[in-house]
């Protein structure tokens, strides 16, 4: 049995935090350099905005990034919570799965993006299905 429980616990583990790293860089990336990625990976012209426009874009995208880290921050903070207590786990993977969710909604819907976001919404499914698949059966109420 040790044979089987320590492979699914190392790679729900693996991506968990694989994901949690993901939450940093794309977050801190997002707010600290939004101009360069917003011209670089998502090729937008920002001079062609308004300044009202732009100004908006520039707040609501870093507001959004900020959210991303808040994430993170909620991983690393109840990291035990999520693998013991059904409420943070609940909340963790209803989070996770309705990140998942929008990403392919919007693919179907507008059309699917470059395979970076793809390969988001992948590591978001599969983070969540294992951490569910590992947790089952093994959560407390708190």
């Amino acid at each position: 049995m040790m044979t089987e429980v320590l492979p699914m616990s190392f790679l729900t583990k693996a991506f968990f935090w694989g994901y949690v790293a993901m939450l940093f860089l794309a977050g801190g990336a997002g707010v600290l350099l939004t101009r360069l990625e917003l011209t670089r990976v998502f090729h937008l012209d920002l001079g062609t905005l308004s300044s009202l426009a732009e100004s908006t874009l520039l707040n609501q995208y870093r507001f959004l990034k900020s959210m991303e880290i808040g994430f993170g921050l909620y991983c690393v903070v109840f990291r035990e919570e999520i693998f013991t207590l059904r409420r943070f786990n609940r909340l963790f993977l209803g989070i996770l799965f309705l990140a998942a969710g929008a990403r392919i909604a919007s693919g179907v819907a507008d059309g699917w993006p470059h395979w970076a976001f793809i390969a988001f919404a992948f590591l978001e499914l599969v983070t969540g299905c294992l951490v569910f698949l590992w947790t089952r059966g093994k959560l407390r109420n708190a």
